[in-house]
């Protein structure tokens, strides 16, 4: 007599916790957006390695590092978002400039210099999991005027307590004012640091301390 087996499957959806229990010994996966900027430092690295030296000299020549310099600019600023002001300019600004076409031979510590300064620009973008982030900011008492300024781009305003959303990574000046209250004005860094929100205390016009910074958070 032939004996049917009925077999029950049963999917059971798994945690990203679990998953990274099940994946122990594995290196997580970079953020999309990050990993965009780590390929463009690898392709960094290797054409540091390849860069031909000038024949006895303990150096470059001016074309080939400020050739490299300019490849990197331009894959660095190639996948943030043309509308991303902010961050194209700090990288305009973070980017260190060509050598002096006066230099025939530029000395291989003096392009080491900047080839850091590339490093440590292209190190900071590898972080990033996103081009944007949204920020609540925060004020006791609420209701005061909150302006977010970048070095480049559009400035953004709105009263406290409040969220903004898709704001560009970048540097910003900021500055928070309410009618009988000190005028906070500080720089922030979406860059550098991490972070979603933003909280103040405010000062009175009367009190003899200063206005205190925000806390980053």
């Amino acid at each position: 007599m032939a004996v049917m087996h009925n077999w029950l499957s049963i999917i059971l959806p798994v945690s990203p916790a679990l998953l990274a229990v099940m994946a122990w010994g594995q290196t997580p996966p970079q953020p999309e957006v990050g990993a965009r900027f780590n390929s463009v430092k690898s392709t960094f690295e290797m054409e540091v390695e390849t860069l031909p030296k000038i024949r006895g000299e303990n150096g470059y020549s001016f074309a080939s590092v400020n050739a490299a310099l300019q490849k990197t600019k331009d894959a660095t600023l190639s996948p943030i978002p043309p509308q991303d002001k902010p961050l194209r300019g700090y990288v305009e600004r973070a980017f260190p400039p060509p050598v002096d076409e006066a230099n025939e031979v530029v000395p291989k510590d003096e392009a080491e210099k900047r080839f850091s300064l590339v490093r440590e620009v292209l190190a900071k973008l590898s972080r990033l999991d996103s081009f944007r982030l949204d920020l609540t900011v925060n004020t006791n008492p609420p209701k005061a005027r909150f302006e977010l300024m970048p070095r480049v781009g559009t400035s953004i305003a709105s009263a406290t307590n409040a969220r903004l959303t898709n704001i560009y990574r970048g540097e910003y000046d900021y500055t928070i004012t309410k009618a009988g209250y000190k005028r906070i004005h500080e720089t922030i860094n979406f860059i550098d640091r991490s972070g979603s929100v933003l909280e103040c205390e405010l000062q009175p016009e009367s009190s003899a301390d200063e206005a205190l910074p925000c806390r980053f958070r």
